[in-house]
C-alpha cells in the first residue's frame, strides 16, 4: 500500500498521482496497452467490413466486448479476493497471444471470420478480467489524497488512446498490411507486463470474504434497486451506450460508402471520437462547479443525439470528423456525470460493486447496440442506422431530463 504525508486536497492537481512511481509505471503501461487495443479494434472493424457485412462487423465487435457484460460484476467481486497484479499480468498475456495468433493467421492465408471470432472471444474474456482488476488496483497505487488525480488520469489515458490508436491503426492498414496492427498490439501488451514487473508495487494480500461471489453480486443488485435514483442512472447509461457509443461500428461503412475515403481517412474519423472524448472531459471539469450532475447528464445525452443525427445527414468528410468528435465528447459528458453521481453517493462497502455495475453498463451494452445498428445498416443504409441511433438517444435524453435525479447531501447509510 502507498503511504504519504497528507496535504490540503485543494492544493492537489491533476498530475499529482504521477509522483508515485508505482502508479506512474502502471499508468504508462495502461496507456500504451489502450493505444494498442484501439489500434487493433480499428483494424478489426475495417478488416471485417472488407470481407463481410455491417451485421458481421457488429457481431465481431460484440464478441470482443460482451464478456464484460456477463462477467464484469462477478470479476469485480473477485478482484477483492484475488491477487490483482497477477490478474492484470495473466489477462495481458492472454490478449498478447491472441493478437499474435490473429496476425499469423492473416499473414499465412488470410483469416476466416470464424477464426477471428474465436480469438477475439478469448481476448474479450481476458479484457473483462483486466479492466476490473485494473480499476480495483488504482486506489492501491496512490494515497487517498491523490485518488481523484489517479482516476482522472486513467480517464485521460483511455480517451487519448481512443484518438491515437485509430490514427496509428489506419496508417498501418494503409502502409504495412492487415496483420501488422495485431503484432503492434501484442507488443503493447508486452510493454505493459514489463512495466508492471519492474514497478515492484506492493499489492494488498487476498483477503477471504464471507459468502460467495454470487451473493455479493445479488447484494449489489438489491442495494441499487432500493436506491431507485441509481437504477434510473444505470438504465440511462445503458441506453446511451447502446445507441450513442455503438455508432463506431458503422464508421467503416460511413467512410467507404458515404464519405468515400480510404484507410487513412477512416482512422482519423474513428480517432476523432476519442479526441472529442477529451473535450468532453474538459467540459466536465468546466461545468461541474456551475451546474448539477442531472443537467450535465441531460445535456450530454441530448447533444449526443444531435451530433448523431447531423452525422447521418453529413456528406462532407471534414464536417463528419467534427460531428464524430462532438458525439464522442457528448457521450463522455453524460457518462462521466453519471459515474460521479454514483461513486459520490454510494456507501463505501458498495463502492466497488456499484462502480463495476457502471462499467458494465457502459462497456457491456454498447456492443449489443453495435450489432443492432449493423443489422439496420444492412437492411437500409448506414445513414439510416445512424439516424435511428440519434433518435433513440434523443429519447434517452428526454427521459434523463424528466426522471433522473441525484440526491444532495452525504452518502446514504
Amino acid at each position: 500500500m502507498v503511504s504519504a504525508p497528507r496535504r490540503d486536497p485543494d492544493r492537489a492537481h491533476i498530475w499529482s498521482a504521477l509522483a508515485h512511481r508505482g502508479f506512474r509505471l502502471y499508468w504508462s503501461g495502461a496507456f500504451v496497452s489502450s493505444i494498442g487495443s484501439w489500434l487493433q479494434l480499428t483494424a478489426v472493424l475495417w478488416l471485417v467490413r472488407s470481407i463481410g457485412s455491417d451485421a458481421l462487423v457488429g457481431f465481431v465487435n460484440l464478441v470482443s466486448w460482451v464478456p464484460t457484460l456477463f462477467l464484469g460484476l462477478f470479476i469485480g467481486a473477485m478482484a477483492d479476493r484475488m491477487d490483482r497484479r497477477r490478474m492484470v499480468l495473466v489477462s495481458q498475456a492472454v490478449m498478447m497471444v491472441c493478437s499474435v495468433l490473429i496476425g499469423l493467421a492473416i499473414a499465412s492465408a488470410g483469416i476466416h471470420e470464424g477464426t477471428l471470432i474465436a480469438f477475439l472471444s478469448v481476448s474479450g474474456i481476458a479484457y473483462a478480467f483486466f479492466v476490473m482488476a485494473w480499476i480495483a488496483t488504482i486506489p492501491v497505487l496512490v494515497p487517498k489524497d491523490d485518488l481523484l488525480s489517479a482516476v482522472t488520469l486513467n480517464n485521460v489515458q483511455f480517451n487519448l488512446a481512443r484518438f491515437v490508436g485509430p490514427l496509428v491503426g489506419g496508417w498501418l492498414l494503409a502502409v504495412a498490411g492487415d496483420q501488422v496492427p495485431f503484432y503492434v498490439n501484442a507488443l503493447t501488451f508486452g510493454a505493459f507486463m514489463i512495466l508492471i514487473v519492474v514497478s515492484h508495487a506492493a499489492m494488498p494480500p487476498a483477503v477471504p470474504v464471507g459468502g460467495n461471489v454470487g451473493s455479493a453480486v445479488l447484494q449489489a443488485f438489491r442495494y441499487v434497486r432500493e436506491n431507485a435514483w441509481m437504477t434510473r442512472i444505470l438504465v440511462a447509461v445503458c441506453g446511451l451506450s447502446f445507441f450513442g457509443f455503438s455508432f463506431i461500428v458503422l464508421l467503416p461503412s460511413i467512410s467507404t460508402r458515404v464519405l468515400h475515403v480510404s484507410e487513412h481517412g477512416y482512422g482519423l474519423l474513428m480517432g476523432m471520437t476519442g479526441f472529442g472524448a477529451l473535450g468532453g472531459m474538459l467540459a466536465v471539469a468546466v461545468l461541474r462547479p456551475r451546474v448539477g450532475l442531472e443537467t450535465m447528464m441531460s445535456l450530454g445525452a441530448l447533444l449526443t443525439a444531435a451530433f448523431l443525427v447531423a452525422l447521418a445527414l453529413s456528406r462532407s468528410y471534414w464536417l463528419s470528423c467534427l460531428l464524430a468528435a462532438g458525439a464522442g465528447g457528448s457521450f463522455v459528458l453524460c457518462n462521466a456525470a453519471a459515474g460521479t453521481a454514483l461513486q459520490g453517493n454510494v456507501t463505501p462497502e458498495m463502492q466497488g460493486r456499484v462502480s463495476s455495475m457502471w462499467t458494465v453498463a457502459f462497456v457491456g451494452t454498447f456492443p449489443i447496440g453495435g450489432l443492432l445498428l449493423g443489422v439496420l445498416s444492412d437492411a437500409f443504409s448506414p445513414e439510416a442506422a445512424l439516424l435511428a441511433a440519434g433518435l433513440a438517444c434523443l429519447a434517452v435524453g428526454i427521459a434523463v431530463t424528466l426522471w433522473v435525479s441525484v440526491p444532495a447531501g452525504p452518502r446514504p447509510d
